[in-house]
């Protein structure tokens, strides 16, 4: 099922293709095709990664360093989920807090912790945020940056985009929806690009990573 919209996507290339070089399609036709094709190709995008990768992991796997953040610290042995939202999204925030809600009861017991950085540290405080957190589970955590422009150079240093749509304080913030793996040494090894996650093989890919890293510390 997930590789419906590549699989559409390709079709309707290769229909231009063939249609081009048998004469039967003006420029007009062509120009709407290829069109539907790249419109196609957005839709792929979001489940591209896990597609394209040959790890075996659901989650795209990578190997990369990642930003380090004073005051926090993720489980030496275990792993930490990071996500960059605030409270006043009304759109992916919720939607992916509810993920790592599930997901986090899924590993109950597990060396996991759940980060959620704030991209409004003007009115996300730190006692609201508190709350929040309490109320999500106990392997919730949180993180928050001076500013937004100090949030915003975090959430770039993790590939992640974040742009407030406006000046004043209370302006919504356009950013992406990504779950960020990283070990103990904030090593990055598995990123999340969408909301729509098969949390069962989400679970499965952090208990692999959480074995990996056991078998690699007792050699």
């Amino acid at each position: 099922m997930r590789n419906a919209p590549i699989a559409r996507f390709q079709t309707s290339l290769q229909t231009c293709a063939d249609l081009s070089r048998t004469g039967k399609v003006n420029r007009k036709t062509t120009s709407i095709l290829l069109f539907a094709a790249a419109f196609l190709l957005a839709l792929a995008l979001p489940v591209m990664p896990s597609l394209l990768n040959n790890s075996g992991f659901y989650g795209m796997a990578i190997d990369e360093p990642g930003e380090n953040l004073d005051g926090y610290q993720p489980p030496q042995n275990g792993l930490s989920v990071i996500f960059f939202g605030y409270r006043q999204c009304g759109t992916v925030c919720p939607v992916q807090l509810v993920n790592l809600m599930e997901l986090s009861q899924l590993l109950d017991g597990a060396e996991v912790e759940f980060l959620f950085v704030t991209l409004d540290p003007e009115n996300d405080t730190p006692e609201v945020l508190d709350q929040t957190m309490e109320s999500l589970g106990k392997a919730f955590r949180f993180y928050r940056p001076e500013t937004h422009r100090a949030a915003q150079k975090l959430a770039s240093a993790y590939n992640d985009f974040a742009v407030k749509q406006g000046s004043s304080e209370d302006d919504l913030i356009a950013h992406s929806a990504h779950l960020h793996v990283v070990t103990g040494e904030f090593r990055r090894r598995l990123v999340y690009t969408t909301p729509d996650l098969n949390l069962k093989l989400v679970e499965q890919d952090l208990r692999r990573l959480l074995k990996d890293k056991n078998s690699e510390s007792s050699t």
